[in-house]
């Protein structure tokens, strides 16, 4: 017959077990904290990324987005019910966009991309949802998306379509478009009307984009449909302008937000590793500091399983613990983190509820981890015989500071206790290694993500850009006499597709590809070239690819011929280059000559000056159409996109730099408390407390320097491998290594001031006790 709990919670190793913890609580909580922080990091950015991932889809997919929209020269609601019938199509619906210019200062203009909605009652394909204002916005007026609040002048807006004279619109509401990349991080403003507003603003009311949802739902066969309806189309009389097909189900910003995700992912992972590595580490040093207990258990009976049973329940309880406190802690963080995203990626929230699985993967890492790995010294421990354990001293033979000379006593007896025990000399160094390469790793990632960013932006020489209607060498001129100016190049710039469909999302930016044309003698562009060469004057049909251009065009290398369409067109093209591009999409470089006998005259000029509002009043004064982008608005569009993971970066580093520096402190008192009575045979024999304070001290702060070296090499690793997993997802290029000085300056600070204060605690403990204290202790 089993005895009842209370009784079997009675057996001598449980009342250890309970004495135990109760002796060492410091170090316990340390443990638990140590674990709770990896669960609790786990949690947070698993919770996170369930979150995010299923609310991103749904508010992407409840907005009904077109499969396809196909640019037309007229579309109407009876061509678009006449395509909903045909064979692969689900529905279709007429709209339009236009992309305007409005004011936002005496002499600054803002790109506005308006759209046209013939029915605000009868949303389909393409919809989104009222917030505030009148639906549908009453004539003269129009709703603009949310997230473009900061990005629209309050009060009547003065917009101005291409080729066309300034109107007042008044803003009558706001509207909901999950579908479109933040408005702010665009550097624009979305804004929607109806024909009869556009018409006012003197644009036509004609619709030309057809939208259309398929019954196929890969990109394979939407374009096999899109492409069979444009023959359609054509065999009908319409010209079709354009294809454009974004990929199937997925928000513009899904791809970046998996990155952030991914990476997140990574150094949470390695986090919990951390913490699991401090719980064995601070288990060693117990479990050394109890040999001779185990010895005495052995010796009166205790069997290798009943001892390991007793230190393996010990680490289940501390990971229960930590399950208890970091699995709560862990769903919140997530829940708020998936809350700021969400905020960044223009998302609603409905539902933050976490999967049931992550709790399971949280529990799991809290209980499982740091007992497969604690089993390693347990099971070392366990298997001690009774001789080996009662004979140990917790001295071992050390010869490494036998060959230094020339240092003090005091030093000397610090580095020859931090090679007495090798092995944990080597866990705890690996454990603070391991935070400050990930705190390293982290800053090192974000210093590379900055530099990477500012390198882009300094291979661009000039201040502004301006898009004009139509070409205009007078214009040229007049801007070149603008005070401020030193030099104004004429580019060619034109929408072009690898096949005959794009994969532009709505806004335009997302997923498009152009043909720039460049100057012979232009100086205000110096990319990087990572393939082959860059364009040499006159050629008539070399064509140079940046970093982007890999996803239209994946195979295309140096040497190869390809095929560039251009409003529907076909033209051929040889590769002679690739170059490296941070902060633009995809762009096929072509000579001017050769962009303007395929594409037409050039029009976007390129500016250097010192002052782009004296740009913008000549612009303004010559009463010339162009959109204007100032490399400040271009600067800011790039950090809108990746402040986010940069501060999820250094949150990260700060996170493992405090595991690693516990680790540390936990090591250091299980050392101390190990050689308690070695310090009361050197107090008997005349060393001070002073001494001993030195000799634990400088232990401490040796290991913190050796961890230091390590942490530096392994970052190098680490902040590589990361950094070209980051690159490739987000720039399809690699971010460069790169070390931050700052970083190991801070890595050093800590290890050394941590390690300190991790060792003035308990030499300052063990140079108080009394030498008879000090030798009473077991």
């Amino acid at each position: 017959m089993s005895r009842p709990l209370p009784g079997r919670l009675s057996r001598p190793r449980w009342r250890k077990l309970r004495r135990d913890v109760a002796l060492a609580w410091g170090r316990t909580v340390m443990m638990v904290v140590a674990i709770a922080a990896g669960v609790t990091g786990i949690g947070a950015v698993l919770s996170a990324n369930a979150i995010v991932s299923r609310e991103i889809a749904r508010n992407y997919l409840d907005t009904a987005p077109a499969a396809a929209t196909l640019e037309l020269d007229r579309v109407d609601a009876a061509l678009a019910e006449r395509v909903g019938g045909r064979p692969g199509i689900a529905d279709a619906q007429a709209r339009a966009s236009v992309t305007a210019r409005m004011r936002i200062g005496p002499d600054a203009w803002r790109t506005l991309l308006l759209f046209v909605v013939p029915d605000f009652g009868d949303l389909r394909i393409a919809a989104f949802a009222r917030e505030s204002g009148a639906w549908p916005p009453p004539p003269g007026t129009m709703l603009i998306e949310r997230s473009a609040r900061d990005m629209v002048p309050s009060g009547p807006v003065e917009v101005r379509l291409p080729g066309g004279e300034s109107r007042t619109v008044a803003v009558s509401g706001t509207v909901h478009d999950p579908a479109l990349a933040p408005a702010w991080q665009e550097r624009a403003g979305y804004g929607y009307i109806t024909p009869h507003t556009l018409a006012g603003l003197g644009g036509s009311a004609t619709m030309d984009e057809l939208k259309i949802r398929t019954t196929a739902t890969t990109r394979e066969g939407i374009e096999r449909t899109s492409r069979d309806l444009a023959a359609w189309l054509r065999a009908q009389g319409h010209q079709v302008h354009e294809i454009q097909v974004p990929p199937p189900g997925r928000h513009p910003h899904e791809s970046q937000m998996q990155a952030l995700m991914l990476m997140l992912v990574i150094f949470a992972v390695l986090g919990l590793v951390l913490a699991a590595i401090l719980v064995a580490t601070v288990i060693g040093g117990m479990l050394v500091q109890q040999i001779r207990q185990i010895g005495v258990m052995k010796a009166i009976g205790a069997r290798t399983g009943q001892i390991a049973g007793l230190y393996a329940v010990q680490v289940l309880a501390l990971g229960l613990a930590a399950a208890a406190v970091g699995i709560p802690a862990g769903t919140l963080a997530g829940r708020g983190y998936a809350g700021v995203v969400a905020g960044l990626l223009n998302l609603n929230l409905h539902s933050v509820a976490v999967p049931l699985w992550v709790y399971v993967v949280q529990f799991a890492a809290a209980v499982l981890v740091p007992l497969l790995v604690a089993a390693v010294p347990i099971r070392w421990a366990a298997r001690l015989t009774v001789r080996e354990a009662i004979s140990d001293y917790g001295v071992r033979p050390e010869t490494v500071s036998a060959r230094l000379s020339g240092l003090s006593r005091t030093l000397l007896m610090a580095l020859r206790n931090a090679f007495r025990r090798r092995a944990r000399l080597a866990l705890t160094v690996g454990l603070l290694s391991a935070g400050g390469a990930l705190f390293l790793s982290g800053l090192n990632v974000a210093a590379a993500w900055q530099r990477t960013v500012e390198d882009g932006m300094a291979a661009r020489h000039h201040d502004m850009e301006v898009r004009l209607a139509a070409a205009d060498p007078a214009l040229v001129e007049r801007i070149r006499a603008t005070p401020g100016v030193t030099r104004v190049e004429t580019w060619g710039g034109a929408p072009t597709t690898a096949g005959d469909v794009v994969s532009t999302y709505p806004d335009g930016g997302h997923g498009s590809f152009a043909l720039r044309g460049v100057p012979g003698d232009s100086r205000l562009l110096d990319l990087p070239v990572t393939s082959g060469r860059w364009l040499r004057p006159g050629e008539a049909n070399a064509v140079v690819l940046n970093s982007m251009a890999a996803v239209p065009l994946p195979d295309a290398k140096p040497g190869d011929t390809i095929t560039l369409r251009l409003d529907g067109r076909a033209t051929t093209w040889r590769v002679v280059g690739t170059v490296r591009e941070i902060g633009s999409p995809a762009a096929a470089y072509v000579t001017r000559t050769a962009f303007e006998r395929h594409a037409g005259p050039a029009r976007d000029l390129r500016i250097v000056t010192s002052d782009t509002a004296a740009v913008q009043r000549a612009i303004r004064d010559a009463r010339i159409e162009g959109a204007t982008l100032t490399a400040a608005e271009m600067r800011e569009a790039v950090d809108g996109h990746i402040f986010v993971l940069i501060g999820a970066l250094i949150a990260l580093a700060v996170l493992m730099a405090i595991v690693g520096v516990l680790g540390l402190a936990a090591a250091t008192g299980a050392g101390v408390v190990e050689r308690t009575r070695e310090f009361a045979v050197m107090r008997a024999i005349g060393a001070t407390p002073r001494t001993v304070l030195g000799i634990v001290l400088g232990e401490s702060v040796f290991v913190g320097l050796l961890s230091w070296i390590a942490a530096t090499l392994l970052a190098f690793l680490l902040s590589w491998a990361i950094g070209d997993l980051l690159g490739e997802l987000a720039f399809r290029a690699p971010l460069p290594l790169t070390v931050s000085p700052l970083a190991l300056a801070l890595w050093a600070l800590a290890a050394i001031a941590g390690s300190a204060l991790a060792g003035v605690v308990p030499a300052g403990r063990a140079a108080r006790l009394t030498i008879g204290q000090a030798l009473a202790y077991v």
